[in-house]
């Protein structure tokens, strides 16, 4: 029986994705660190959908390779392996706290990286597999006030399209959710939901990015940002200079109005 692996399950995000493989009966194996959330998941998808779920709660950025013991132990076969835990911080780096931001480098690419190189030895030793690591529109644009989280989600997109490209003959699929902003907890945890950047005509809904996300595992695409405008605002900022779309990027996050 192959499984679907997805980090950071028990909301946003990584919730509305467990619902969109669950749709095409692909089994789950929900990952985050929130025990009680993945069992309501579990609950609701197993009735909903008819399809296997198994729960693990662990927190990736501490053990990454627990998740892996975890799935070996139990015999699970992982044939999709999505990376989507993570978090962000609002504010300027210096008057952050470093164990948050040391923390989101930890979680955000360090344990990513490590459960990528986990399950990719069993994917090569069965000749298929496919992986898709949650980056951000963050990802190609240096990011002031949420700098360290930006950076992050750079060495996401950056590492996802190399080991592509290493895997090219493998039979591997190597992809990168790129989402926009989000109308999700991560804003809240983060501390800029009263943001510019946040509240804005154009936000979109975890809901938007999960179906973005699936379309990358029929596709097999290198990346996909969810949202026309997002796609138009990265291809126009990929051609200003870097200096110019941080000093844009650090207005729209400086600016703040009354959370609705």
């Amino acid at each position: 029986m192959k499984y679907v692996l997805i980090t950071g399950a028990s909301s946003g995000i990584g919730k509305e994705l467990a619902k969109q493989f669950a749709k095409k009966d692909h089994n789950l194996i929900l990952v985050a660190r929130r025990e009680e959330l993945l069992k309501e998941l579990e609950e609701e998808l197993e009735k909903d959908y008819l399809v296997n779920v198994i729960c693990y709660a662990c927190d990736i950025a501490k053990d990454p390779k627990a998740v892996y013991d975890f799935c070996k132990a139990n015999d699970l076969n992982v044939s999709v392996l999505v990376n989507n835990a993570g978090y962000g911080d609002y504010g300027q780096f210096i008057d952050g706290d470093i164990d948050k931001l040391s923390g989101m480098i930890d979680l955000n690419d360090k344990a990513l990286v490590a459960l990528t190189y986990y399950f990719l030895k069993d994917m090569k030793e069965k000749g298929h597999g496919h992986i898709i690591n949650t980056g951000s529109v963050a990802s190609f644009i240096p990011g002031p006030y949420m700098a360290v989280y930006y950076a992050t989600k750079a060495f996401v997109l950056s590492f996802s399209l190399a080991l592509r490209e290493e895997l090219k003959d493998t039979g591997i699929h190597v992809s990168v959710l790129c989402p926009a902003p989000t109308k999700s907890p991560f804003w809240e945890v983060a501390g800029g939901e009263t943001t510019a950047v946040y509240n804005n005509i154009f936000a979109r809904t975890a809901k938007n990015a999960a179906r973005t996300g699936y379309g990358l595992y029929d596709s097999k695409k290198a990346y996909a940002i969810d949202g026309p405008a997002y796609k138009l605002l990265i291809a126009v900022a990929r051609h200003l200079p870097l200096e110019l779309c941080a000093r844009t990027i650090g207005y729209l996050q400086s600016k703040t109005k009354k959370a609705r």
